[in-house]
């Protein structure tokens, strides 16, 4: 086999030439003026020192070239593409007839990697009399490279689940079974929980409620990170749940960066719900270690109503900016109280979390139940929420 590199290495420190009336194939690089593109070129070459962990330099030694990796492999682009473009790089403007002289490809061969080249962005062609070859800059072509390729797998990752889909709707015709999957231990139910929420393209709705599988004054990373891709995560907290120091200061937290969350004094059971396509559950309220997968049914169907109708029930945990009459000025103190009320926690919850002691907390609940004339604390707390109180 012919080393690519040696062939390359004849190409080095040659002289480039200015071209004219430049024609570029791909409008997305296409430049005003032929200066430009012929300054761009040596800027790339120029840079290419920096550009090391991306472009290999074919001016190396040919020991230490024919060690290197190709860096374009990645993004589909062979070594001998990426070869000639190197040489281009520091001969920008070499015809077609000096680049076979350097080269010992084949004319044929050497004309199908160039029109490869181009085809791929990272070249353009001046249409004078005799075609000379400029390469666009090393991060330009990169960046270019990378953005195909992105676009590639959604395209990759869309047609699988659509395959997925198909696959699965004709299993269920022919095994009903498939429609619920048993998860059994409390790791595997803390890794399948991980997957569906990663698996969440467009929304996430979720009960929380103990017991846990999961350390519950850990935060949940895969919502926050799902949050950052733009997946809306929508929450019912029960009183329980919110006792938990943390659990409340999590919430708070995940508010800031996007997650709409409610309380709800009464939920039937925990529950997530991801893109109304699949749900994870427990099987037994009082044993997280043991749950099940529920896929397109019927049975899913219902879920997503019960979530649906629980949310409207619920009461925002944060307000929700609805205007009402005008409300006594609050301290932060008694706003942080209510928003302890509107989750539904007893005097000993509230106690723990402000520091306060129980008695302390029993008298400033009874001052702000008549403050807000409400009959219960949780009244007190929900009308507060929806007045953008707390």
């Amino acid at each position: 086999m012919r080393d690519e590199h040696a062939r390359t290495w004849k190409m080095c420190g040659r002289r480039s030439r200015p071209g004219k009336n430049l024609r570029v194939s791909d409008a997305s690089w296409a430049l005003s003026e032929q200066g430009r593109i012929r300054r761009a070129a040596f800027d790339g070459a120029q840079r290419l020192g920096s550009l090391t962990p991306l472009i290999h330099n074919p001016c190396m030694s040919p020991a230490s070239a024919a060690t290197d990796e190709n860096p374009f492999a990645a993004l589909g682009i062979t070594r001998l593409q990426q070869s000639i473009y190197s040489a281009l790089l520091h001969n920008p403007g070499t015809t077609f007839s000096e680049l076979a002289e350097l080269s010992d490809e084949p004319r044929p061969r050497l004309a199908g990697l160039l029109k490869e080249l181009e085809a791929l962005g990272m070249i353009g062609i001046d249409a004078s009399t005799e075609p000379k070859y400029f390469p666009y800059p090393p991060d330009a072509v990169v960046e270019a490279l990378i953005r195909q390729r992105e676009t590639e797998f959604i395209r990759a990752r869309i047609e699988a689940k659509r395959l997925s889909g198909d696959l699965l709707a004709a299993e269920q015709r022919t095994n009903p079974q498939k429609l619920v999957e048993i998860i059994d231990g409390m790791d595997a139910v803390v890794q399948r929980y991980e997957q569906v929420q990663r698996s969440a393209v467009k929304h996430v709705k979720a009960i929380d409620k103990p017991p846990y599988a999961v350390d519950p004054k850990a935060p949940n990373e895969v919502e926050r990170e799902q949050i950052g891709h733009g997946v809306e995560y929508r929450v019912i907290f029960t009183p329980d749940a919110l006792a938990i120091p943390e659990k409340l200061e999590m919430a708070r937290q995940d508010a800031v960066i996007g997650e709409r969350a409610r309380v709800l004094e009464s939920a039937p059971t925990k529950l997530i719900i991801v893109d109304d396509e699949m749900a994870l559950m427990p099987l037994r309220g009082d044993d997280p270690g043991i749950s099940a997968v529920i896929r397109p049914s019927t049975l899913l169907d219902i879920l997503i109503s019960v979530f649906n109708n629980l949310w409207e029930q619920a009461t925002p945990l944060h307000g929700d900016n609805e205007t009402g009459d005008v409300w006594p000025r609050l301290s932060e103190a008694d706003r942080h109280l209510l928003t302890l009320l509107a989750a539904g926690l007893k005097d000993e919850a509230v106690a723990r979390h402000t520091g306060m002691g129980a008695r302390t907390v029993s008298r400033h609940v009874a001052r702000l139940l008549r403050t807000l004339n409400a009959r219960t604390r949780f009244q007190a707390g929900v009308h507060a929420a929806r007045r953008d109180l707390v």
